[in-house]
């Protein structure tokens, strides 16, 4: 599903935040969360039970414990 946004639209969400709206969806989803976290000086943080789509939000770091909670390290594998 593709949605078109009005250029109203588009200079209330530059104005917002802070860059051409151009160039904000040019930029990958790294660099955004570096400008946001530089903008707002605050690390960006998902709320608990945060869900898109009907999923759960996880993090890498949430993916690296699931992981380790899986690996039998007694097997001689560990990470």
């Amino acid at each position: 599903m593709s949605y078109q946004l009005s250029d109203k639209m588009k200079k209330i969400i530059s104005r917002k935040v802070g860059i051409p709206y151009e160039q904000l969806i040019e930029m990958d989803d790294e660099d955004i969360e570096k400008y946001i976290e530089k903008k707002t000086g605050k690390k960006i943080k998902w709320p608990k039970g945060a869900k898109i789509e009907g999923l759960p939000i996880r993090t890498m770091e949430d993916v690296d414990r699931k992981i380790d909670s899986l690996i039998v390290k007694d097997n001689g594998w560990d990470r």
